[in-house]
């Protein structure tokens, strides 16, 4: 019962996205070629607290490309999972905590990018702390030499709930921008001091506004 409740949730997340979704305004900029014909599948990386536009975006512009999320294994993963479900998203089920997990999810993630899906992480996730990048997201692209994306999301309204990622809520008739940040490719053989200076461009470009 406790597994059909969550589904059930999961699904109504996923109605309120569609909601709110419908009333945004979207203002776009493309600075890393998302929307470029022929484009290959790409890592969209967004802080946690901005994630509820992700799967809604993704299904008005790309519904031609498949997607994949990482997602925790708890039951509020479970619940973002089964929402971004209802937007064409698979979940690779891993947790940060966990490195047999986490090394697990990586596997599945890059079986995704394989098969020609985009894949979303939230790098400062699923525990935080808020706005820091977790090393998984580097290693993923240095595994399957993908094209990491930082997309940022500025909501002109938004309700804070006082969560770990302090989670925005963007309210409906808002105004939403969109940044896609030039993309970031990371050679498969680095050093530790390389693969940290990959890892804080990333998180530099993504902390730009947060």
């Amino acid at each position: 019962m406790a597994k059909i409740r969550i589904q059930n949730l999961g699904k109504a997340v996923a109605w309120l996205i569609r909601c709110i979704g419908r009333t945004l305004d979207f203002e776009v900029e493309d600075r890393a070629g998302v929307f470029d014909r022929g484009r290959k599948n790409m890592i969209w990386a967004f802080w946690h607290n901005r994630m509820f536009v992700v799967p809604y975006v993704h299904d008005l512009w790309f519904p031609h490309i498949p997607g994949a999320i990482l997602s925790s294994p708890s039951g509020d993963g479970q619940i973002i999972a089964d929402a971004c479900a209802q937007f064409g998203f698979e979940a690779a089920r891993g947790s940060s905590s966990k490195p047999q997990k986490g090394l697990a999810a990586l596997i599945l993630l890059s079986q995704k990018l394989a098969e020609g899906r985009d894949v979303g992480i939230t790098p400062d996730g699923p525990r935080g702390p808020m706005y820091q990048i977790q090393p998984g997201i580097i290693k993923l692209a240095q595994l399957t030499g993908g094209t990491i994306v930082p997309m940022r999301v500025l909501y002109s309204r938004a309700i804070r709930f006082r969560t770990w990622d302090q989670f925005l809520l963007p309210l409906p008739f808002s105004r939403v921008k969109i940044f896609f940040e030039p993309s970031l490719t990371v050679p498969r053989r680095m050093t530790e001091e390389e693969f940290e200076q990959y890892r804080l461009r990333l998180q530099a470009t993504l902390a730009a506004d947060a």
